[in-house]
């Protein structure tokens, strides 16, 4: 349940808060200023906080009201990368400088990248969308050397090269070559969790939009005996 009481922390109250010891009690005085116009300076006071958390917190009570850019950016360059995914969020709905966002497409956190992406589209900037165009067929190796077979939605994302391991959002599998324990299913070597058969259809909704081989998605080979020789 999502609840939020109508009253607001009084300002003072706020300002005493941002003096505690505790970065819990600091935290709280941010997350008071959320949703409300909040002094600038106050969330000021908070981005420059020793904790991240405090930080993260300061910078989602920029979301929704116009901050200046260079606040923004402030959280923007932050070391940690919570409070750079934060900072990212809190530029939906406004102009945002392209280089900005480049920059941030390029960051080392999948989560920072993730919210750049999202800006980008909303921009409606030509993102790439695909390293490139896989074929008809693509193979996944799962446990017990059982081979998934796939096809890649035109609409999908892919990462990746047709001489590696790709990865994509979207997958709908065709046939499973194999058995595991008498069982026509892939299942996962990664997680051992996640099991595959014919006629299923893969979303993958943390996909991992950076252009790193080994991250979020449905990985798989362009040739069956790439999948096999893995």
């Amino acid at each position: 349940m999502k609840w939020r009481s109508k009253r607001e922390v009084p300002l003072e109250v706020i300002e005493r808060w941002l003096k505690d010891a505790d970065w819990r009690v600091r935290q709280a005085a941010m997350n008071a200023c959320q949703g409300r116009e909040a002094p600038l300076e106050v969330i000021e006071k908070g981005l420059k906080d020793a904790d991240w958390r405090v930080r993260q917190a300061a910078m989602n009570a920029c979301q929704g009201r116009e901050a200046p850019l260079e606040v923004i950016e402030k959280g923007l360059k932050d070391g940690d990368c919570n409070v750079r995914t934060a900072a990212m969020n809190a530029c939906q709905g406004r102009e945002v400088p392209l280089e900005v966002i480049e920059k941030l497409l390029k960051d080392g956190d999948c989560d920072v990248r993730l919210a750049a992406y999202k800006i980008a589209k909303e921009r409606g900037m030509d993102v790439c969308l695909r390293t490139f165009d896989p074929p008809a067929l693509v193979y996944k190796k799962c446990k017990a050397d059982v081979i998934v077979v796939a096809k890649i939605p035109e609409d999908a994302e892919v990462r990746g090269n047709p001489e590696g391991k790709c990865r994509t959002n979207k997958a709908e599998i065709v046939e499973i070559i194999g058995d595991f324990c008498g069982e026509p299913v892939g299942i996962s070597k990664f997680d051992g969790t996640t099991w595959y058969y014919a006629g299923d259809v893969v979303e993958v909704e943390d996909f991992d939009y950076s252009s790193e081989e080994c991250s979020a998605g449905f990985h798989f080979f362009c040739s069956r005996e790439q999948a096999e020789a893995y």
